[in-house]
């Protein structure tokens, strides 16, 4: 059995790893004190206190920005407790003239209900209604008040009105970017980047956007944690140990198809649990050429398949694609929720995965090559191995600190140190500890995946001061029609749909203030995961849904064109992608919608 090899081959890697145990307990000791020392920033981390921005409105004039009171702010403000939250920038317009609010004051209630986020408030908000007498109690410099007024009807002069205006220029830009995205017109950090600056120049030109506002609308987090868990990516390729474990795997299932497949896979799939996957793509896809025409097969199912586990990979947990990474830091969600909610039920996945490939790709097993030829591939695979060099003293290194940043994951922030902060210290810790390396490492950085995501948050939030995705959630929430199961099917199944076509990242970074600003995002969290599984299921829908699909994509046509002097027959275009991917993503989407359903009636699930 498949599972049997690789237990096998995991069992003779510790064997080659356990002998630095007592040095390694040593540098955990260090590294703990190191991160304990250097990282402790006195604030408290967790959902209830996590500092957040929103903004918001809703049908009626009523506007206002504010962020969630930490204990920080609760200690500055001279708070009895830390609840309410703070006006973030000065109101103008109706709620200005009416209620006379000011930067800085802290809003505790809002028609006598006590406000326990700004998401809550937005809730609250959305609740009421033109006509209706609204009360807020307020905080201002030690003194508490209490200020109420009637929302008046936000006038609407059609076409010209300067909102609905906003939004179709919003909507223009976004068009415009997405379009050329999705053609692949230019390089994609180009286009994002010139969108980014057409929003800005749109923005302050129309008056809902300025470059203030655009650098709040940057979540650095998830960008940082995204910088130093590539570290241990790049360190671990460079030492060729992704293709020692590999070649391993394929000699120990003794070049069986069906075994090597499904090892091939299930080695994405861990590899993508903590490292970024499209470094796990860029080292699998070759192996998985080399080993499709040695033994004879067509590698286009082979690819399709591990495109999509290593989607899955990186959605089982927190850092192991962008997605999650960007939701975790947009929602204080710590390393130990994705354990618990996506784990499971990304393996569920990848089994229903292993069974339609079996079951549709696989079923025959015509083009093998004979014994004697496949002996002689195996022979050939165990020579590779012994000339690749590994430095095994280098790999144990890497490994131990990267088992120490996950464990840190899970403990670190119940002792107030941020998630961003545990990645980027066990990341630069090993480029202290092998200073050689580490200049070419830090070259090795995709900082233009950096600046892709930083533009992309930019044109994002020039779509939420716009009103757009307000409107957007009106729409989603007026489709539920109030109810909470039929909200979270809507946006499984629409997030996958956006995805399919604006790639996971963009998608992600797009749903998020969508989600956030309905009024369910403030009671439950299944609404996070119905959104990491719709991305996850539209990501493997199309080509273009994950990066991890373009970039195989190029190498199969270097592939191509070096190897098989320009035939068509491992070509991977759009629509082969997509007669493969779509009815994978169908399947991953009623088993998804299965999922959150069972979720939102255990009882304790919120």
């Amino acid at each position: 059995m498949i599972f049997d090899s690789i237990g096998h081959l995991s069992f003779q890697i510790f064997n080659r790893l356990k002998g630095g145990i007592a040095k390694s307990l040593s540098l955990c000791v260090i590294i703990v004190i190191v991160l304990l020392a250097l990282f402790n920033d006195g604030g408290v981390s967790n959902r209830q206190t996590q500092s957040t921005s929103a903004s918001f409105s809703s049908s009626h004039s009523l506007e206002l920005e504010v962020i969630n009171v930490n204990s920080v702010i609760a200690r500055q403000f001279n708070l009895k407790s830390v609840a309410g939250v703070l006006v973030n920038t000065a109101p103008t317009g109706t709620i200005k003239r009416l209620l006379g609010l000011r930067r800085g004051d802290i809003i505790l209630k809002y028609n006598n209900v006590t406000v326990r986020s700004a998401n809550h408030l937005a809730s609250l908000m959305y609740q009421s209604h033109a006509g209706q007498v609204v009360t807020f109690l307020v905080s201002r410099k030690g003194r508490i008040f209490s200020t109420s007024a009637k929302i008046p009807q936000r006038a609407d002069n059609g076409l010209l009105n300067p909102r609905r205006r906003d939004i179709f220029v919003a909507i223009a830009i976004l068009g415009l970017i997405f379009t050329a995205l999705f053609l692949n017109l230019i390089n994609r950090t180009v286009c994002v980047t010139l969108g980014a600056v057409l929003m800005l120049v749109a923005g302050s030109f129309f008056g809902f956007y300025d470059q203030t506002k655009a650098f709040d609308s940057i979540r650095m987090s998830p960008i940082l944690i995204f910088i130093g868990m590539s570290i241990f990516a790049i360190f671990l390729e460079s030492l060729r140990f992704f293709d020692y474990v590999a070649k391993k795997m394929i000699v120990h299932t003794k070049a069986d198809v069906i075994k090597v497949v499904f090892g091939l896979c299930l080695m994405t799939y861990f590899f993508s649990l903590f490292v970024n996957n499209l470094s796990t793509i860029l080292v699998i896809i070759p192996i998985t050429l080399y080993v499709s025409r040695g033994l004879n097969i067509n590698p286009i199912p082979v690819v399709v398949a591990e495109i999509i586990s290593s989607n899955i990979g990186g959605a089982s947990t927190m850092i192991g694609d962008f997605p999650n990474m960007l939701i975790s830091m947009s929602t204080g969600l710590i390393f130990f929720d994705f354990l618990i909610f996506m784990t499971p039920i990304c393996f569920v996945l990848l089994l229903s995965l292993f069974w339609y490939m079996r079951r549709f790709e696989f079923i025959q097993k015509k083009n093998i090559k004979s014994p004697t030829l496949k002996k002689g591939f195996i022979k050939k695979m165990e020579e590779q191995i012994l000339t690749i060099e590994v430095d095994w003293a280098c790999v144990k290194k890497v490994l131990f600190i990267l088992s120490c940043v996950i464990v840190g994951f899970m403990v670190l922030p119940f002792f107030r140190i941020k998630t961003a902060t545990i990645a980027l210290a066990g990341g630069f810790i090993l480029l202290a500890l092998e200073n050689k390396k580490a200049r070419g490492v830090l070259k090795k950085i995709r900082f233009t995946d950096v600046i892709f995501f930083i533009s992309l948050f930019i044109i994002v939030g020039g779509a939420l001061y716009s009103g757009l995705l307000k409107g957007i959630t009106d729409i989603i929430v007026s489709l539920s029609v109030g109810n909470k199961m039929l909200y979270l099917i809507l946006l499984i199944w629409g997030a996958a749909f956006f995805t399919a076509f604006l790639n996971a990242g963009p998608a992600t970074v797009f749903f998020i203030p969508i989600v956030t600003h309905s009024h369910f995002a403030g009671s439950s969290d299944l609404v996070w995961w119905a959104l990491s599984l719709g991305v996850l299921a539209g990501s493997s829908a199309t080509i273009t849904g994950a990066t991890a699909g373009i970039v195989t994509q190029t190498i199969l046509d270097e592939y191509n064109s070096v190897e098989l002097k320009g035939k068509d027959r491992f070509l991977l275009t759009f629509s082969k992608y997509n007669r493969k991917g779509i009815p994978i993503a169908l399947m991953f989407l009623v088993i998804s919608s299965i999922y959150i359903i069972f979720l939102s009636t255990v009882p304790g699930v919120k």
